[in-house]
């Protein structure tokens, strides 16, 4: 199933999205704004919309909203969606270094799971020109639950025949660690430029901290990957 050339020890590549390979904050910040300012509602700083990502759209709302509020979700929910669909490629670009580290990869098996709905994601990683990277895309709740449930990941990886010594996890949160310890991954980089707090970090630690993408591909280059 996957190319002889491969270094066996990791031939599944699995990527977080946001904060990870792409910093989409400030189109995040910019859409939970206009919907607070839409629904009458105090702004927040962008530190605290940072914190909420990461477990998806309707947890991001639910928050950015607060627990006094949790009966207009849906209506936040659909100016949210409405606005970010406008103006998800406003400002989000890629990481430096992602594509070294991508190309590096480009003869494993490369995915993205992320808690992110489709369209979002899919139109995200085909509008900075990396999509071709990737075969599958597991975006949102659509065929699995939500990180940190390992749901989707153990099913990726079964499907591609990968154990958990073979397969490499890369992202920015404590939902990323957890996901990928609950699918029994001996092997989780998080990029610390990323959304997460390093406090964060205290329950769920990953193997390797890195604070970029170029020493995340060193790292992978030492470790033989």
């Amino acid at each position: 199933m996957f190319p002889p050339c491969c270094n066996p020890l990791k031939r599944l590549i699995i990527y977080d999205l946001d904060g990870t390979l792409a910093d989409t904050g400030a189109d995040i910040i910019q859409a939970a704004g206009i919907m607070l300012e839409k629904m009458g509602l105090p702004r927040l700083s962008d530190r605290e919309i940072l914190n909420y990502v990461g477990r998806g759209v309707r947890a991001l709302v639910a928050d950015c909203l607060g627990a006094d509020q949790t009966e207009r979700i849906e209506e936040g929910m659909r100016i949210y969606r409405t606005t970010y669909a406008e103006h998800m490629l406003d400002n989000t670009a890629l990481y430096p270094g992602v594509p070294k580290v991508l190309e590096h990869f480009k003869e494993r098996r490369q995915m993205v799971l992320t808690n992110k709905p489709n369209p979002y994601s899919a139109e995200i990683l085909k509008g900075l020109g990396v999509a071709d990277y990737f075969y599958r895309i597991v975006a949102g709740a659509e065929e699995f639950p939500k990180k940190p449930d390992p749901a989707g990941l153990k099913a990726v990886m079964v499907g591609e025949g990968a154990g958990p010594a073979e397969t490499l996890y890369i992202g920015d949160s404590p939902v990323d660690v957890e996901t990928a310890r609950g699918a029994g991954l001996t092997d989780v980089i998080v990029v610390d430029h990323g959304y997460g707090v390093a406090a964060d970090f205290e329950s769920w630690p990953p193997d390797h901290f890195v604070p970029s993408w170029g020493d995340l591909l060193a790292l992978v280059r030492r470790q033989g990957w």
